[in-house]
């Protein structure tokens, strides 16, 4: 059989209350050819049979469900590792997406070889749209200006659910392992092989069951002192690994910005605790 152009990677576990919506939207695309490949967690709230009854019904849908729970991490990694199309984008099981972000997105990266990856304006539900603040802003110049715009703002990582070239992003193991900032690791990874877009049309709508969401995500990764002095110290390995043969001001640059953001997630971890322990 032919391989679809497009492949959509989606992790599941536990969705029965968004899953119905978020399928709906995804098979609503107005650009049809894509395979939407879904990795069931072993869930245990009847997820898996919403995904069989709608594998049924439309061919499209190749549904995997995995004999134990292998890790959030890991069911990202598998979908992007058993992808078929030429496309790939990740979709969260309580994400929503318009009906024309697989056509825009996929036009402009066939229009434009020199960009690995495209998506449309991003928020999170009930928020609002900010290229900034939402990190979907289009990253155009150098790979050492790429690199440090990541770190310009840090509120949110919209960039990784854009629609990237499959070729582009297939190499990365980075969700294999388990670490803060591991999604903002693979887009690092893009980064630094092409150029990112963020077009006008169409919308994304994140939903809010996802693990940076959780009201203290730094105690689900700590792991002994460094994580607690450098929470981001294993993105900070790899941006710098990235960056090695940089020039030396891109690399000052680029260590200010990682600074920055150890620092803030080092206070903001401090803020969280003492939220938590008031009456």
């Amino acid at each position: 059989m032919t391989a679809p152009l497009v492949t959509i990677g989606m992790p599941v576990y536990n969705a029965i209350g968004d899953i119905s919506r978020v399928l709906d939207s995804l098979l609503a695309q107005t650009h049809r050819d894509f395979e939407l490949l879904i990795s069931d967690n072993a869930s245990t709230d009847g997820t898996s049979q919403v995904l069989q009854d709608y594998a049924a019904r439309d061919a499209r849908i190749r549904h995997i469900r995995q004999p134990e729970n292998i890790g959030a991490n890991r069911n990202f990694q598998y979908v992007l590792d058993h992808a078929q199309g030429e496309f790939f984008m990740w979709a969260a099981s309580d994400d929503l997406r318009s009906p024309d972000f697989l056509e825009v997105n996929l036009a402009f990266l066939q229009a434009h070889p020199d960009f690995v990856a495209s998506t449309s304006p991003v928020r999170f539900d009930h928020g609002d749209f900010h290229e900034r603040n939402m990190g979907d802003r289009s990253l155009t110049g150098d790979a050492p200006e790429r690199l440090i715009g990541m770190f310009e703002a840090f509120h949110a990582n919209g960039r990784f659910f854009s629609l990237m070239r499959r070729e582009a992003v297939r190499e990365c193991r980075h969700l294999s392992r388990f670490f803060l900032g591991a999604d903002w690791a693979v887009v690092l990874y893009l980064a630094a092989r092409g150029k990112m877009n963020r077009t006008q049309e169409g919308w994304v709508v994140l939903g809010s069951r996802g693990v940076s969401a959780t009201h203290d995500i730094f105690a689900i990764f700590r792991s002994g002192w460094r994580t607690w002095l450098m929470p981001f110290h294993e993105l900070t390995g790899i941006a710098w690994d990235l960056a090695r043969s940089y020039p030396t001001m891109a690399r000052l640059r680029l260590a200010l910005g990682l600074a920055v953001l150890n620092g803030k997630a080092f206070v903001g971890q401090f803020i969280t605790m003492v939220r938590r322990r008031r009456p």
